[in-house]
């Protein structure tokens, strides 16, 4: 959950650059996320909200009348970094292999070792946890089959706001798919910034493209869907996500092999939602509690 709850800073300005935003449509979701919304670590985004077709705005809504959509304050990674307040979490860090004897032993990509852990549960998405995964695994093939498609985040950072319709947007028949006024989200800085993410399409035909030159694309379709020159940005960046969403959005069974006391889940488990990873982890947890007791 934390990979799609990211967020970059760069100098004055702070880009939310995974997920916008997310919703609670299970009471397990919706009373999990109540304690975090009763301390401020989350809130409700009240964005005005259009559908693009190209350059033709299609649809409005506002969003305080709708079904409520939730960031984290002041960020999105807010959210992981409460939650692993206490915790031994180490950053940075690629796993590259796992081993075991009697348990479980783990070698990043520097060789270090990490010892004695009788459960590895992988939480990164499909593509990345067959790497390491063994083939013993009961549901590798299965994990092995599941196709992951690209996107582009870029970012823009002005010293004065556009003067917009909307905070929030999806564009269809284009080559970007969504555009957020960042700063708009609470509690956000004041300086006026755009996330842009491109379409799958798009994103699979260039995911190894030159970077500046799949910026300067997606900044001029965004001006054209806009119809304001982004090119004026103050700051100009952009992120690839190599594995962002599942091609089909499947709903797969609960990977738990108990005999090897192996398990594999994530948001790509449940339809690639915020939501999602919290449902996949909680089924397998509870999953996992049948089996050891």
């Amino acid at each position: 959950m934390s990979g799609r709850m990211s967020t970059r800073r760069a100098g004055i300005y702070f880009f939310d650059h995974g997920a916008q935003y997310f919703t609670a449509r299970t009471k397990v979701f919706h009373d999990f996320i109540q304690p975090l919304i009763s301390e401020g670590i989350i809130e409700r985004w009240n964005a005005r909200y259009v559908k693009f077709d190209g350059d033709q705005i299609i649809e409005r809504k506002k969003w305080i009348d709708d079904e409520p959509r939730y960031v984290g304050v002041p960020s999105m990674n807010k959210i992981a970094k409460h939650m692993a307040e206490g915790l031994n979490v180490h950053i940075n860090t690629r796993v590259i292999s796992i081993k075991r004897d009697d348990t479980w032993q783990l070698t990043d990509k520097s060789g270090q070792l990490y010892n004695n852990f009788d459960w590895v549960i992988s939480t990164v998405p499909a593509t990345q946890a067959t790497e390491f995964l063994p083939k013993t695994f009961k549901y590798y093939d299965h994990i092995k089959d599941i196709k992951m498609l690209a996107c582009f985040s870029l970012m823009l950072g002005f010293t004065e706001k556009l003067p917009l319709e909307f905070e929030a947007a999806h564009v269809i028949n284009s080559d970007i798919s969504w555009i957020a006024v960042n700063s708009h989200k609470p509690r956000r800085a004041a300086r006026f910034t755009l996330i842009v993410h491109s379409s799958e399409e798009y994103s699979e035909a260039h995911i190894n493209d030159d970077r500046k030159t799949v910026m300067q694309h997606l900044m001029n379709e965004t001006s054209n869907v806009i119809g304001h020159d982004v090119s004026i940005a103050d700051y100009q960046n952009i992120h690839g996500w190599r594995y962002a969403n599942n091609a089909k959005r499947e709903y797969c069974q609960i990977f738990l092999d108990p005999d090897l006391k192996l398990a594999a889940c994530g948001d790509w488990c449940l339809g690639g939602r915020i939501e999602g990873a919290f449902t996949s982890a909680y089924n397998l947890i509870n999953t996992m509690k049948e089996c050891v007791l």
